[in-house]
């Protein structure tokens, strides 16, 4: 059940931050301007109505507030996964170390899932963009061989 919800809370971690990235959106094309303006000239001015200030919405959180918790093992075993780096040679004996070390580690762990999510956020964010980077991409293959691992096979 603990490494279960340990990959869980990987994968939830995985999603949320690739969520939170923005997409710029293209300027609307100018279609049609230039009728618009000449209508507004000719019609007879109206009213116009005062627009209300709307309440900007405060952004909702991904991550919930929890505690900060700092689980120096649970760390050593997340940075990891930076040594995978996939696609190069041994990629994935790297990844399958790596997984089963964090699946013996969440057999054992007495951290609650809100711990040992709080606690990977906490390791999240010492990390520099690139290392991040790197993080999730081996991310996903560390959590394959940890989907293999506890699987029928093992």
């Amino acid at each position: 059940m603990r490494r279960t919800a340990a990959l869980f809370a990987a994968l939830i971690l995985t999603v949320s931050l690739a969520a939170c990235g923005r997409r710029e959106e293209s300027a609307p094309a100018e279609t049609g301007a230039p009728a618009a303006a000449e209508a507004a000239e000719t019609a007879e001015p109206a009213e116009t109505p005062v627009p209300s200030p709307t309440p900007t919405p405060s952004p909702v959180p991904l991550i919930p507030d929890l505690p900060e918790v700092h689980d120096a093992e649970l760390e050593t075993l997340l940075s990891g996964a930076l040594t995978v780096y996939p696609g190069t040679a041994g990629s994935s004996l790297r990844a399958a170390a790596c997984a089963a070390r964090l699946l013996d580690w969440g057999m054992r762990t007495e951290q609650s899932d809100d711990g040992i999510y709080s606690a990977t956020g906490c390791f999240l964010d010492t990390l520099a963009d690139q290392d991040l980077l790197l993080f999730f991409e081996s991310l996903d293959s560390v959590y394959n061989m940890g989907y293999n691992l506890r699987g029928e096979n093992a």
